[in-house]
Order: C-alpha cells, then sequence, then structure tokens
C-alpha cells in the first residue's frame, strides 16, 4: 500500500514536468550535439515502440485473465479460491511487468517521439489504477478465503478488464494515427507531388 503512494506521488511529479508544452525544444541541425540528439531519439523512438506493443500484450492478457475470472465466478457454484488466486496472480505478474515497461518509457521520455509522448502520459494513470484494483482484488481474496462474496470479486476482476481494454486501446489508436501521420507524409512523394513543407 506504501508503495502505491509512492508510486502515485512520483507518478504526479512526473506528469507534472512533461505537462503538453513543458517538453524542451529539439536541437537543431545549426546546434551543437544536434546529431547525436536526433540519433538517441531515433534509437529510443524505436525501442519506445516495442515497449508500448509489450504493454499492450501485458493489457490484453490481464484482460483475458479477468474476463476468466468473471466467467469462472459466475459458472462455478462452489468456492474455489486456488483458481481464483491462480488467475489473479497471473494478472499481477503482468501488471508488474507493465510497471517496469512504463518506468523505462517514463526515464526516457524525452527521447520519445510526440505521439509517444501522449501515449505514456494517456496510460500511465490507468495502468495506476490497474495496479491499485488488482492488488484490492487479491487482498480481498486473501483477506476472505472461503467467505468471499461473489460480488466483490466480480467487481474487481470488472474494473480490472475495462481498465485493460483502455489501456490496449489507447495504445492502439496511438499507433493507428502514428501510421496514418507517417503515410500521410509520404503520400505526396508516392503520388509525385511537391511538398507545402
Amino acid at each position: 500500500m506504501r508503495n502505491n503512494c509512492l508510486r502515485k506521488g512520483v507518478l504526479a511529479v512526473a506528469m507534472l514536468c512533461v505537462a503538453p508544452g513543458a517538453l524542451p525544444a529539439s536541437a537543431t541541425a545549426s546546434q551543437p550535439g544536434a546529431g547525436t540528439l536526433k540519433s538517441r531519439k531515433g534509437a529510443f523512438a524505436l525501442e519506445a515502440s516495442n515497449l508500448l506493443q509489450q504493454v499492450e500484450s501485458d493489457a490484453i492478457g490481464v484482460g483475458k485473465n479477468a474476463d476468466r475470472l468473471r466467467v469462472r465466478l459466475r459458472a462455478s457454484f462452489e468456492n474455489d479460491a486456488q483458481s481464483d488466486a491462480d488467475l489473479l496472480g497471473r494478472a499481477q505478474d503482468r501488471v508488474n511487468e507493465m510497471d517496469k515497461l512504463l518506468s523505462r518509457l517514463r526515464a526516457n521520455e524525452s527521447e520519445a517521439l510526440p505521439w509517444q509522448q501522449r501515449a505514456i502520459e494517456r496510460i500511465v494513470p490507468t495502468v495506476v489504477n490497474l495496479t491499485d484494483t488488482t492488488e484490492a482484488a487479491i487482498a480481498t481474496l486473501n483477506n476472505n478465503r472461503g467467505r468471499i462474496q461473489f460480488s466483490n470479486l466480480d467487481g474487481f476482476a470488472r474494473d480490472m478488464y475495462n481498465q485493460a481494454t483502455v489501456i490496449g486501446q489507447a495504445i492502439r489508436n496511438f499507433e493507428k494515427y502514428a501510421s496514418a501521420h507517417h503515410e500521410a507524409q509520404r503520400l505526396p512523394q508516392t503520388l509525385g507531388l511537391k511538398s507545402n513543407s
């Protein structure tokens, strides 16, 4: 619990530091070190895309675990806390991995492309909520073995599924935007038209 408060405090400070408009301007070709900055930014942009795809994959996995838990809870007439714990444990592993990936992304956020920076800003609060929800579900299960109420665990599973879906969809939308933006920039050249830039 203390870890979550600390993480939320660090998250709040990090988001204030990286608020829109607070990002440093890119180096221009005439500035010293511009080539180095550009190559670092390009290298991290590729890594950031891979990290975001891993976060999306983990979010999908958490969503599947949460959905399986909900189905199992609704179909089961007997209380099987071990099956619930197994599903929540797998979800927790994925959430922990998402936290690690986001730490790497946030540590190098200034080297990411603008769309990647916005994607990171957009998903961080939801990942924090997903972490808290998953921990609350596990705590509820551990504190109430044998007398867990269906509605409590089902509610946590529903929230986990919804939060994981929001994370995955946000990343997919930003990736679609980046792809469409790249294609729009290439299209004039493909058609043999002069660029207006």
